[in-house]
C-alpha cells in the first residue's frame, strides 16, 4: 500500500464537468515531462531526440551588439541565467574564465587545449574567420546594401530651417501627449525610404514603416556579411561547397522574413545539404575539416559519422546564434507595429535614433522625472521589483511606448549574475485578490467589460427590457414614441498615461473586502486540442497551468470540495492536482506594494534612471484592473444619469459605449465626456467619437456610422434589433498574412489542422449564432462569414508553407 501511494499515480474521478479527474498520489502531471515513444528504444537517449536549437525572432528587438569571448558548444540554459529554453550566448567572458578556473589539461600559453579533430584545417579555418571578420567592412556593406537618404534630408531640411526658408506650416508642433510623432517634423517631408515602399521625392511620411529597411535588403546585406567572413572551406569544396553554401543562406533569407512568434529549428536549417549514404547513415558530404587526419584514408565508422553530424550542427548553430544574430542587432532595430499584426519591420540604428529621439524627449518631459543614482539604488535595494524598460512601438506616424514588465532582471549574487523574479510575477498576489474582488462585488466595477465577449449577455438582457417596455401597458405609450435606439461610442485620450496616482490609491483603498487574503495554488493539465477530434488522435503536447484563487475568510473547504463548488464545473477532460501549499497576505502590505508599484516606478533610459510622475504602467498585470476601477468610480460620479432602465452603458478599459432610448441622454453623455474631467484626467478624441445620429460640437460635426450597422471592437451591433455580427471591415483592414504564425518545423500537418480550427472557433462565439437574440438570416449570415474568413486564412497558411510540406486536397476539402 505504501508504494502504491509514493511510486504509483491514483486519480479520482470528478462529478463536476465532464470527464474530470483528481490526482491524489504520484508524482504530479505537472512535472512530468513529455518523451517521444523511441525513446523506449535500445541506445536511444532523450537528449538525441530533443531538437538542439529554436531561434526566435523576437529576441532581436533592441538589444545592443558585443564581442566577447564565444564558445561553440550549444547548451541548455539554467532558469536562474536565462529565461528562454537555450541560453544566451552573446556574452560568455564569465563563464569561460570559470571554466579555465576548472581546467588542469592547459597549454603553456594558458589556453585549454584542443581536441585533435579540431586541429589543424579546423583551426586554421577559424583563425581564418577572425581574420577576414577584422578585415570586413560592415558599415559600407550596409551602406550599399540598405542605402538611406534619410540622413541627407534631415539635414537638408534642418539647414532650410535655420534660414527660414521652409514654410511654418510644414512644421508640425510638438504634442502633449506622449505617445507622438507629429513632434517630428523632419521626417514628415522625407522623399526617399530604403524599405519597400517606393515613393516620390516630396512624398510626405504617412507613417514610419515607411522608413525601415526591405527585408529583401536585410536579407542581401547579411548573407553578404556572412559570404565574406566565413571561409568558403567550411561549407566543402568544388561543388558541394557552392551548394551547401547557396542552401545556407536561402535559410538565412527565409529567417529575416519569419514573422512574430515563428520560429526555425537547426534541423530545418540541415535540410539541402548534400548528403551521402553510409551504410545506413547519412553523412555530409565533401566536407574535409571534419574528418580526423589519421582517418581520413579509412572507412567511416558509425560513431564518427555521427560525431562529424554534431559537430557542424554546433558550426551551423554559431553561424546563426553568434554571426547572423549579432549582425541584425548591431545594425538594426527589429520591432512588430500596431496595426501590421505579427510583420517585423527592419530599422536602421540611425533611422531609428532620428524617430525615437523626439519621443523619448516627450516621455522624459511629461511622463517622468529624473531620479539620482543614489535615489534609485536605495529604492532598489528596499523591494524585490526591479526597473522596468520601454519600447516604443510604431503605429502610424506616431509612437505608443510600451513597458516591459514581463522581464526577469539580471542581479548580483555574489561573484555570479542570476535572474530574479520578474515585477509582474512580484504582483501576482495583488492580481488574485482583484480578481476575487471582481468576482465577490462586481457592481464596484460599473459597466466593465473585461472582454468583447462579456457584452454579448449584457445586449441581449438588454434587448428583453425593451421588449418587456414596450408591451406593458404602463410603458406602452412612450416607448411607440421612443423606438429608435440612440448609440454614442467614445474613447479617452492616452487612459493608460493620464489617471491621477494620488486619486487612483485613495480609491483603491477602499475595494478590498478582507483584512487579509489566503492564496492557494492549483494546477491544470489537459490533453491538447487534437485529441477532441476523434478517440485516435494522439496529442504530442499536454496542456498544462497554474491556477492561483483566493479562499474567502472563514471557508476552509476540502480542495475535492472546492472542485464540486466550481472550480471544476466548466473544465472537460482535466486532471486537477493540488498545490496543498498556501500563503497569506495582509491586505495593509498588497496596499504597499501597490503603491510601491504606482508611485515608485522606474523606468530606465540608458543609463539613467526615472520615476513615472504621471499615469500607471502601461505594461503592468494590474493596470487593467486599475483603470476599470477608476473609471466606474467616474460613472458613479459624473454619469449618473445612465443608471435608467432605458440605457445600457458598457466600457472596455477606456472605450465607451453608450445604448439609450432617449436622444437627450446621449447627447448629454457625449457634451460631458467632450468637456473633459480633469479630476480623472479624461480627455476624449473627437474624431474617434462615432454615433448613429447627428450632432456637432463646437461647429464642427461628429463622425456617424454607416446606417444599420454600429461597430464596436470588433464585431458591428446592429442599430435597430441589437444582433451582433462580426465587423468584416475590420478584419480585411489587415493583410490576412500579417495575422498567422506559420509552424513549420515539426508536424505541420498537424499544426495546420489546430490552427485552422482555432481560426474557424474564434469567428464562431455563440453570441454570432444565438437564434434567440440575433435573425436567422443573421446567424447564416455569420456562419457564411465564419467560413469566409477561416478559408481565407487557409489559403494563406498553405502558400506560406513549403510545396512539399504542404497538405494534400484531400485533407483540405
Amino acid at each position: 500500500m505504501l508504494d502504491l501511494l509514493t511510486e504509483r499515480s491514483i486519480f479520482v474521478a470528478v462529478e463536476a464537468g465532464l470527464g474530470n479527474y483528481y490526482q491524489l498520489s504520484g508524482e504530479p502531471c505537472m512535472l512530468i515531462s513529455a518523451f517521444h515513444y523511441r525513446s523506449w528504444m535500445p541506445n536511444a537517449t532523450l537528449k538525441n531526440l530533443v531538437p538542439l536549437a529554436v531561434l526566435q525572432i523576437l529576441s532581436l528587438s533592441g538589444a545592443e551588439y558585443s564581442t566577447g569571448n564565444r564558445h561553440l558548444q550549444p547548451a541548455a540554459g539554467s532558469s536562474t541565467a536565462t529565461s528562454t529554453f537555450f541560453q544566451d550566448y552573446t556574452l560568455r567572458d564569465e563563464e569561460v574564465a570559470r571554466l579555465l578556473e576548472n581546467l588542469k589539461n592547459l597549454s603553456a600559453d594558458g589556453s585549454p587545449k584542443l581536441p585533435k579533430r579540431l586541429r589543424g584545417m579546423a583551426w586554421n579555418l577559424v583563425q581564418r574567420l577572425q581574420f577576414l571578420h577584422s578585415r570586413c567592412s560592415y558599415t559600407e556593406l550596409l551602406k550599399h546594401y540598405c542605402s538611406s537618404d534619410c540622413r541627407r534630408h534631415i539635414e537638408q531640411t534642418s539647414r532650410a530651417r535655420s534660414r527660414g526658408a521652409v514654410p511654418s506650416k510644414s512644421i508640425c508642433p510638438r504634442p502633449k501627449s506622449p505617445i507622438i510623432g507629429a513632434g517630428h517634423p523632419e521626417l514628415e517631408s522625407q522623399s526617399e525610404n530604403s524599405g519597400s515602399l517606393n515613393r516620390r521625392e516630396g512624398d510626405p511620411i504617412e507613417a514610419f514603416v515607411d522608413l525601415a529597411t526591405s527585408q529583401s535588403q536585410v536579407s542581401s546585406f547579411c548573407q553578404a556579411v556572412l559570404s565574406r567572413i566565413v571561409p568558403n572551406d567550411f561549407w566543402g569544396q568544388g561543388e558541394n561547397m557552392m551548394h551547401n553554401k547557396t542552401a545556407v543562406l536561402r535559410q538565412v533569407d527565409r529567417f529575416i522574413r519569419l514573422r512574430r512568434f515563428e520560429s526555425i529549428s537547426l534541423h530545418e536549417i540541415m535540410q539541402g545539404l548534400r548528403v551521402r549514404r553510409s551504410g545506413n547513415q547519412m553523412i555530409i558530404a565533401g566536407i574535409s575539416w571534419l574528418q580526423p587526419r589519421e582517418l581520413q584514408r579509412q572507412k567511416t565508422s558509425q560513431s564518427d559519422m555521427k560525431k562529424r553530424r554534431e559537430i557542424f550542427q554546433e558550426f551551423l548553430y554559431f553561424v546563426f546564434d553568434s554571426l547572423l544574430m549579432p549582425l541584425i542587432k548591431s545594425n538594426f532595430y527589429v520591432t512588430e507595429t500596431s496595426t501590421h499584426r505579427n510583420q517585423v519591420f527592419y530599422f536602421r540604428h540611425d533611422i531609428w535614433r532620428r524617430i525615437a529621439a523626439p519621443a523619448i524627449s516627450v516621455l522624459k518631459r511629461d511622463m517622468f522625472e529624473a531620479v539620482t543614482l543614489t535615489q534609485a539604488n536605495s529604492i532598489l535595494d528596499r523591494r524585490r521589483m526591479g526597473f522596468s524598460a520601454v519600447r516604443l512601438l510604431p503605429k502610424g506616424n506616431k509612437l505608443r511606448p510600451i513597458m516591459n514588465l514581463r522581464r526577469r532582471q539580471l542581479s548580483r549574487s555574489g561573484s555570479r549574475r542570476m535572474l530574479g523574479p520578474s515585477i509582474n510575477s512580484v504582483l501576482a498576489p495583488i492580481h488574485t485578490a482583484l480578481r476575487f474582488e471582481k468576482d465577490t462585488n462586481p457592481q464596484k466595477l460599473g459597466s466593465t467589460l473585461f472582454s468583447v465577449n462579456d457584452m454579448y449577455m449584457r445586449l441581449k438582457g438588454f434587448k428583453k427590457a425593451i421588449e418587456a417596455m414596450s408591451t406593458s401597458p404602463t410603458n406602452k405609450t412612450r416607448t411607440t414614441r421612443t423606438t429608435k435606439l440612440y448609440f454614442a461610442k467614445l474613447d479617452v485620450q492616452s487612459a493608460f498615461d493620464t489617471i491621477p496616482q494620488a486619486d487612483l490609491l485613495e480609491l483603491m483603498r477602499s475595494v478590498p473586502s478582507q483584512s487579509k487574503y489566503t492564496i492557494i495554488k492549483h494546477a491544470e493539465v489537459r490533453p491538447g486540442e487534437r485529441t477532441t477530434l476523434g478517440p485516435r488522435r494522439l496529442s504530442s503536447k499536454a496542456m498544462r497551468r497554474w491556477r492561483a484563487i483566493v479562499l474567502p475568510q472563514g471557508q476552509d473547504a476540502t480542495f475535492t470540495a472546492r472542485l464540486q463548488n466550481g472550480l471544476a464545473t466548466k473544465k472537460m477532460d482535466t486532471v486537477f492536482i493540488d498545490g496543498v501549499a498556501q500563503k497569506g497576505y495582509d491586505t495593509s502590505a498588497l496596499l504597499h506594494l501597490m503603491t510601491d508599484h504606482i508611485q515608485r516606478n522606474l523606468v530606465k533610459f540608458g543609463k539613467k534612471y526615472y520615476r513615472q510622475k504621471r499615469g500607471i504602467p502601461q505594461g503592468s498585470v494590474l493596470s487593467s484592473f486599475l483603470c476599470n476601477y477608476f473609471y466606474a468610480d467616474l460613472e458613479r460620479k459624473h454619469l449618473g444619469f445612465l443608471s435608467g432602465a432605458d440605457c445600457l452603458l458598457m466600457r472596455l478599459t477606456d472605450d465607451f459605449l453608450l445604448i439609450t432610448l432617449d436622444q437627450d441622454k446621449a447627447v448629454k453623455f457625449v457634451e460631458t465626456m467632450h468637456r473633459g474631467l480633469p479630476d480623472y484626467g479624461v480627455q476624449v478624441s473627437p474624431h474617434k467619437t462615432v454615433l448613429n445620429f447627428p450632432m456637432s460640437l463646437h461647429g464642427e460635426p461628429l463622425q456617424m456610422a454607416a446606417s444599420g450597422a454600429f461597430p464596436y471592437c470588433g464585431t458591428c451591433i446592429n442599430d435597430a434589433t441589437l444582433e451582433i455580427t462580426k465587423d468584416a471591415q475590420a478584419s480585411c483592414s489587415t493583410a490576412i498574412a500579417n495575422a498567422l504564425t506559420v509552424e513549420s518545423s515539426r508536424a505541420p500537418g498537424h499544426n495546420f489542422q489546430r490552427k485552422m480550427l482555432s481560426a474557424f472557433k474564434i469567428q464562431s462565439h455563440l453570441m454570432f449564432f444565438d437564434t434567440a437574440h440575433n435573425s436567422k438570416t443573421t446567424v447564416l449570415e455569420s456562419l457564411r462569414h465564419a467560413f469566409h474568413e477561416t478559408a481565407r486564412k487557409m489559403v494563406a497558411y498553405i502558400r506560406c508553407l513549403a510545396k512539399a510540406r504542404r497538405p494534400r486536397a484531400s485533407l483540405v476539402i
